[in-house]
């Protein structure tokens, strides 16, 4: 028996099945993370700062001045930057709202924490407050090593972004670029032989029994030439597109745990927006690569060569 249709129409429609399933996705991550990573971004740039404000949040509580002001001359200092606003809101919770300097970070409902979720500073601000409770200048020598601590990390993630970059490099091209362009080919390649297989079939079936006798060893190459055992191409394009969704959610997984560690919201990002580069160029180089093979195939002309006399 014939499985499935072998034509061009099945293997176009096919293309949507791949495509839709990384829409998806894509539709799916990209509402979860289209607020959260712009909130994550501004995160970023206020940990790249932090160390240098609480080295000069340290320095000035080394000098006498209360934590509470402090926290309004540093941020100041340090106005139109992240770091600038986080300071300033723990500021203003303190002088206009009264709250303790542990509620002005961490109070549930208007904790200057929850505008900049961020473990990094969270540890720290815990450990300010936790000093504040020994004297300003326990306070003052604990900001001031976590500053330093905060600099050689960052220098240590440098090096180690430095050593990975040929990896990472690597696995982003294969996302973006390799991985779609080599498995569209795959598959106009294959629809191509699948269609000549078809016209072959078609043309030895059409032999009688006598002259594939009589032309010797060919009845045994005929046999290579069936159809009914041929995967269809909608098939094996199917199990490509699906494959090709699989490794770029795997890769970008991956590349994002190496090179942002345990940071889901940039996973889930980083996700959409690759599927969306890869899936798109599948899907169009597959497509031009079916019409442009499958119009080569239908140039075969099989000739059938009357049997010796």
């Amino acid at each position: 028996k014939t499985v499935g249709p072998f034509g061009l129409g099945a293997l176009i429609l096919s293309l949507f099945v791949p495509l839709g399933l990384a829409v998806g996705f894509i539709i799916y991550y990209r509402l979860n993370t289209r607020k959260l990573i712009e909130i994550r971004r501004e995160t970023e740039k206020l940990e790249k700062e932090f160390s240098g404000a609480l080295f000069q949040l340290g320095n000035r509580i080394a000098d006498g001045i209360p934590s509470e002001i402090a926290f309004s001359k540093v941020a100041d200092n340090m106005k139109g930057t992240p770091t600038g606003d986080f300071l300033r809101l723990v500021d203003i919770n303190l002088r206009k709202l009264g709250m303790s300097l542990k509620e002005a970070i961490f109070n549930e409902k208007r904790g200057a924490i929850l505008y900049f979720p961020s473990t990094l500073i969270e540890g720290s601000m815990k450990v300010l407050v936790e000093s504040a409770k020994k004297g300003s200048q326990i306070v003052a020598k604990s900001l001031i090593t976590i500053s330093v601590y905060f600099n050689r990390i960052r220098s240590v993630a440098e090096r180690l972004k430095d050593l990975l970059a040929e990896i990472i490099t690597s696995m982003k091209s294969q996302i973006s670029f390799m991985t779609p362009m080599i498995a569209g080919i795959v598959v106009g390649v294959g629809s191509m032989i699948t269609t000549v297989i078809n016209k072959l079939g078609e043309a030895f079936a059409g032999m009688s029994t006598t002259d594939v006798t009589e032309f010797g060893n060919i009845g045994q190459f005929v046999n290579i030439f069936k159809i009914e055992e041929v995967i269809p191409s909608y098939q094996f394009q199917l199990i490509v597109g699906i494959y090709v969704v699989e490794i770029t959610i795997i890769l970008t997984i991956l590349a994002n745990g190496i090179e942002n560690g345990i940071d889901k919201i940039n996973e889930k990002y980083s996700i959409s927006k690759n599927l969306f580069l890869s899936t798109t160029l599948y899907f169009i180089i597959c497509l031009v690569g079916i019409l442009i093979f499958y119009g080569l195939a239908n140039l075969v002309q099989v000739i059938t060569v009357p049997p010796p006399t």
